[in-house]
């Protein structure tokens, strides 16, 4: 009778004891299958989104090879444009890229030489992010304007008449060139340089996207000036600020075909 009375309550224990790594068991399974659906549902999302993206692409470039196919091989020797995006600082206070990004446009002014080299006037102001300035107000931003002659270099043949060889709608590009920065009441030279790629949509209509840096000859743009004591030379110890912007531009001053005897005219509209 006592061997009985004591096998009961191990018997119940070892029964709460299953029934406990069960009820685990199945919880852990409900996690899993709630991670494993909340996977799906990302992948789903992506897939949405990356079926979204090729598909304004793939209209893009369809509307574009349209557009293409259907211009009227008008070739420009101007441009005019305007552009939007956003800056930031890289200095003494912020080291990292596109942090603390402010709304920055300008305009520009573009002779084309050729598919391969261009030279532009820009203009261009707005606000660059600088960082967490606790000790200083707590500023995180400087307004700035200023304006730059910037060459840039197309890696193909663009938008040229149609019997040019390697002729395309599409090219990256390299930017140099100079400029200034006027900021706080402060005005100081700048070398900015980039990359770009550009799209020719139209006959007349133009767009693209740069990321543009400016070296500035100047350690003041962030509010702060040698904060540790190095010596600023013409090149080091200064800072420098970026600027992401898309534009949008239409083309002016006609390039007509070459006649007979080899002279080109400019039809001014």
């Amino acid at each position: 009778m006592t061997k009985t009375k004591m096998m009961v309550p191990c018997d119940k224990l070892w029964v709460n004891l299953v029934h406990h790594k069960l009820e685990l068991s199945l919880k852990k399974l409900s996690l899993l299958l709630k991670k494993l659906s909340l996977s799906l549902k990302k992948l789903s999302l992506s897939l949405k989104k990356l079926s979204l993206s090729f598909s304004l692409s793939l209209l893009m470039c369809l509307l574009a090879g349209n557009v293409w196919a259907k211009e009227k091989n008008n070739v420009y020797f101007c441009e005019f444009g305007l552009s939007g995006g956003g800056g930031f600082v890289l200095g003494d206070v912020n080291g990292m890229l596109f942090k603390r990004m402010e709304p920055v446009g300008g305009a520009f002014v573009k002779y084309k030489f050729n598919g391969h080299w261009e030279i532009k006037l820009t203009g261009e102001g707005g606000v660059l992010g600088v960082g967490d300035l606790g000790n200083l107000g707590g500023r995180e931003s400087v307004m700035f304007g200023g304006g730059n002659v910037v060459g840039e270099f197309n890696f193909f043949n663009y938008g040229v008449q149609r019997w040019k060889e390697y002729r395309t709608w599409v090219t990256p590009a390299l930017l140099l060139g100079l400029g200034f920065v006027v900021f706080n009441g402060t005005a100081a030279v700048t070398m900015p340089m980039g990359i770009g790629v550009k799209f020719k949509l139209s006959d007349r209509v133009n767009m693209g996207l740069y990321w543009m840096c400016s070296k500035t000859f100047t350690d003041k743009l962030d509010y702060v000036d040698d904060p540790i004591g190095l010596n600023a030379g013409f090149w080091n110890n200064r800072d420098w600020y970026s600027t992401v912007q898309m534009y949008i531009s239409i083309n002016f001053l006609q390039v007509c075909a070459p006649c007979r005897n080899g002279v080109k005219v400019l039809k001014k509209y």
